[in-house]
């Protein structure tokens, strides 16, 4: 699809990352091209929670057909059958991160915890069937090849995520990064200095092995990756270490292109994934959300809290129930029931009548992800996350390729017979990338990286803008909380001690937490120009570009 003018907006978490993305506009290329660019960067510039041996899921809004679709580049389980000994090993479910817990932990790290990765064929997808034409598969990649090879100085997003923040250390169900890089000497070589020790501020990362592996990737293409050489070292890999993954998964993957769910907020048409992705959870919330006068209340207060609180934990208990692709699931009806508008009203009147909502954790993504938000001044646009997991993936490297391979089996029951078993060819993966649309234009696009607060933060941020009217910028950075399950809600500290104590007169119990979700997120103003504008969440590194 050619653009007719040039330039556009990027936000990420990664400012490299969004540099990349704003290399590839200035060169004539659309939000599609930039978007291949930022992320494939922000997999070399956020290497413990992205990457190439990742799982990938977009929304994109192309301006030419007024079409939304979802491009599904989700992981996959592999063909090779877990090992019956698991339901001996099997200990419960941790429901602080959503993820099963098995004795040794191996559906969460190493080799047996790795699920077929989608990134590269879902970003080859976004380029070939939405790119402008302009700029060459070899350029989008060029940025990320020159980060890996000759290295970038760490800033303070990821420094923090080589300390303490998010999975540094060990919780049942979400090993630490100490225990994933323990799995491969690679890993303990490229991202550990002296085998675990954490990278500072300042100090240069460099990647050869993964500047290389991308530098045959942008050469001879995503065949390289899934049929070829590369294919071939990572199945040998998988066959000697233990992984369910063979040669043949890796040469049919595939990538589904479809609808996005949808629903209604007000004005506003609302569009998002489908499962494994958590977008009817955002409809639905968004949905009974609209049965309130928001405007009416001080979205600092006690009062709003609650309330979204309540309605946040309704859309939590009823996706633990959508956790997986459709084909697998208990119904695609369950779908069309927690989305329709007759379902949202009847979860307004249970509030009203103080019905206790007790929730649960439903998360599809741990700490090890990112998401990007581009538009250009055509008017196309993408929503994009992708992820490997939690914290390092499974910290299992193949040996010269130079990335980590993901850890997305966690998310499935270990337990064989259960609806959400771990089974041959279902996809998992997760997030929560979100269009609104107004007479059939975007005029917001928003999503985050964060575990199961992105849905919070991302719900948070839309009401921000499209109820109280604030800019990108102020509504991404605001205090905001999060609540999933009984009556617990995480504020942020900048929340007054008056407004904790009202939270607990309305018997709630309430936690202190500097961890929330970090939204990207772009508004676009239709007229006789298009204007953009946008927030990246200072929660996050503030990656921001503008041509």
């Amino acid at each position: 699809m050619k653009n007719k003018v040039k330039g556009g907006i990027v936000v990420a978490p990664e400012p490299l990352a969004a540099k990349a993305g704003k290399r590839i506009l200035e060169k004539g290329g659309n939000a599609f091209d930039a978007a291949v660019a930022t992320a494939f960067a922000q997999g070399v510039v956020n290497p413990l929670l992205c990457g190439i041996g990742g799982s990938s899921l977009a929304l994109v809004s192309e301006a030419a057909t007024k079409e939304v679709a979802v491009i599904d580049a989700s992981a996959t389980v592999g063909s090779k059958r877990i090992p019956k000994n698991w339901d001996d090993l099997y200990r419960g479910r941790s429901e602080t991160v959503g993820r099963f817990i098995l004795a040794g932990e191996a559906n969460q790290v190493g080799y047996q915890s790795i699920m077929l990765p989608g990134f590269i064929k879902g970003a080859f997808h976004m380029f070939e069937r939405y790119g402008s034409g302009k700029v060459s598969w070899a350029e989008v990649l060029a940025p990320a090849i020159e980060y890996a090879s000759e290295g970038f100085a760490v800033y303070p997003y990821i420094a923090n995520f080589w300390r303490n923040v998010d999975g540094a250390e060990d919780r049942p169900g979400y090993p630490g990064l100490k225990a994933k890089l323990a799995i491969s000497a690679d890993a303990r070589r490229i991202y550990g200095k002296n085998g675990y020790e954490a990278y500072d501020v300042g100090e240069i990362l460099v990647q050869k092995e993964m500047g290389q592996t991308l530098q045959r990737v942008a050469d001879e293409g995503p065949d390289v990756f899934y049929k070829g050489d590369l294919a071939k070292q990572m199945a040998a890999d998988f066959e000697k270490n233990g992984a369910f993954i063979t040669y043949e998964d890796l040469r049919d993957y595939s990538v589904w292109e479809s609808t996005p769910t949808r629903g209604t907020y007000r004005d506003y048409e609302v569009v998002s994934v489908l499962p494994p992705g958590s977008g009817p959870q955002m409809v639905q919330m968004l949905q009974i959300a609209e049965h309130f006068d928001l405007a009416a209340m001080d979205p600092n207060s006690d009062e709003y809290i609650d309330l979204l609180s309540k309605i946040m934990r309704i859309g939590f208990m009823d996706n633990v129930l959508l956790k997986n692709d459709p084909p697998y699931s208990i119904g695609e009806e369950l779908v069309e029931r927690f989305s329709s508008r007759e379902y949202a009203e009847h979860c307004a009147e249970l509030i009203r009548q103080g019905k206790e909502l007790r929730g649960g954790s439903a998360s599809g993504l741990g700490g090890g992800t990112t998401h990007l938000t581009i538009a250009d001044y055509d008017g196309n646009v993408v929503s994009w996350t992708h992820t490997t997991g939690s914290i390092a993936g499974s910290g299992a490297i193949t040996p010269g390729l130079g990335f980590l391979h993901n850890n997305f089996l966690g998310h499935f029951n270990p337990l064989s017979q259960c609806w959400d078993s771990i089974v041959p060819g279902k996809r998992g993966g997760g997030g929560a990338p979100v269009m609104i649309l107004k007479d059939g234009k975007p005029v917001l696009a928003l999503g985050a990286p964060g575990g199961s607060r992105i849905m919070s933060s991302v719900f948070q941020v839309a009401l921000n803008i499209l109820e109280h009217g604030l800019p990108a910028k102020e509504a991404v950075s605001v205090p905001r909380f999060h609540s999933e399950e009984d009556n617990l809600i995480f504020i942020e500290p900048a929340f007054a001690p008056e407004v904790e104590a009202g939270l607990a007169k309305r018997e709630n119990k309430v936690e202190r937490s500097t961890y929330m979700s970090r939204v990207m997120a772009v508004c676009l103003e239709h007229g006789a120009e298009l204007k953009l504008s946008g927030g990246s969440d200072p929660r996050g590194g503030g990656g921001l570009e503008i041509v």
